[in-house]
């Protein structure tokens, strides 16, 4: 029960960290004299955010437009009155400020709210665009302060088990190929390998994003020194794994063109399909390394590493093909690089 309590609150904290911050602010915001406490937790609310990075941006976007909106609407909303023109008046005015300054939609919004219930409220509640900058702000500190110190998102873990995830499909694709080089790369499965590609490719941009935002979340969070190290280590492994999907594309490309010429013989499928499969099991002992650098080194390691062009080779089709596997085994042989 208490392991699935801290658990709870490490990875859940989307859940809980409104809840607790909304509370805070609201009381914070009572205490500092505020009538319209409400307005700190809206803040809350709308700040926490799924990252770091969007939390911080959204905070700094609902300060800024607010006190933009606020300052603006108690400058000209004495001179032009409350109807439905003025505050289109008004709103149009503000947009077009925002849009020449080239800011984003996020903060057109913010101000566009700000400027709509200043000019309804303050007639009635003469405090209530400074309770609505003060209570912002208030808000805003709160939801910042619980989002970056307690338990802050993990977002590096994402994104290592999304380089864990393409790397085992690399290395599957890698087992399928060799099948497919075994059987003479035949043009019936070609374009089914081709797809399969495709898919793996797909997987390796939605891993490199998600590392992108890892970085963008810890370059805000002061409490990050040991996961950025992480981090570097995970930036250069994704390198290793960009260059073994392009080098599996390259050598699928090239057994389609040299089994198109009809003279991929069959001591050459069976070699290929060899090499491929123990170019796909490099990989997978490359990922398993990463989280147990310890962990027995299996033999199909050393016979990946016997993959070597003989010498004075003229045919082009395989000599490209050793070109990509040697490029494999020097990207994969190493795990030095492990987080």
């Amino acid at each position: 029960m208490t392991n699935k309590l801290v658990d709870f609150i490490k990875h859940k904290g989307i859940v809980w960290k409104p809840a607790l911050a909304a509370a805070l602010s609201w009381e914070l915001a009572e205490w500092a004299g505020s009538k319209h406490p409400y307005l700190a937790p809206l803040t809350v609310i709308l700040a926490i955010q799924a990252t770091v990075d969007k939390s911080i941006q959204f905070a700094w976007q609902r300060v800024l437009g607010t006190v933009a909106g606020v300052l603006f609407t108690v400058l000209l909303a004495p001179y032009i009155g409350l109807n439905g023109w003025s505050i289109g008046l008004l709103l149009l005015i503000g947009a077009l400020v925002v849009s020449w300054l080239k800011l984003e939609h996020a903060m057109m919004v913010q101000v566009a709210l700000s400027i709509l219930l200043v000019i309804y409220f303050q007639a009635k509640m003469p405090a209530y665009p400074f309770d609505r900058i003060r209570d912002t702000l208030i808000g805003a500190v709160v939801a910042l302060a619980i989002q970056l110190l307690i338990f802050p998102p993990d977002t590096v873990a994402k994104a290592r088990k999304k380089m864990a995830r393409f790397a085992d499909h690399l290395s599957q694709h890698f087992a399928t190929a060799a099948l497919w080089v075994r059987e003479g790369c035949p043009s019936a499965q070609a374009h089914a390998l081709q797809t399969k590609l495709q898919a793996l490719f797909l997987e390796l941009h939605q891993a490199t994003t998600e590392l992108e935002k890892a970085e963008q979340s810890l370059r805000y969070n002061p409490l990050g020194a040991k996961k950025r190290t992480v981090l570097h280590q995970l930036k250069q492994q994704m390198q290793q794994l960009r260059s073994g999907y392009a080098n599996l594309a390259d050598m699928i490309r090239v057994c389609t063109k040299w089994a198109g010429t009809g003279l991929l013989a069959r001591d050459n499928q069976r070699l290929w399909a060899d090499h491929f499969h123990a170019l796909g099991e490099l990989v997978k002992q490359w990922d398993k390394e990463r989280d147990h650098p310890e962990g027995p080194r299996p033999v199909i390691k050393d016979f990946a590493l016997e993959i070597k062009a003989p010498a004075h080779m003229e045919n082009q089709y395989p000599l490209a093909l050793y070109m990509n596997a040697e490029q494999v085994i020097q990207d994969f042989q190493s795990s030095s690089s492990r987080p």
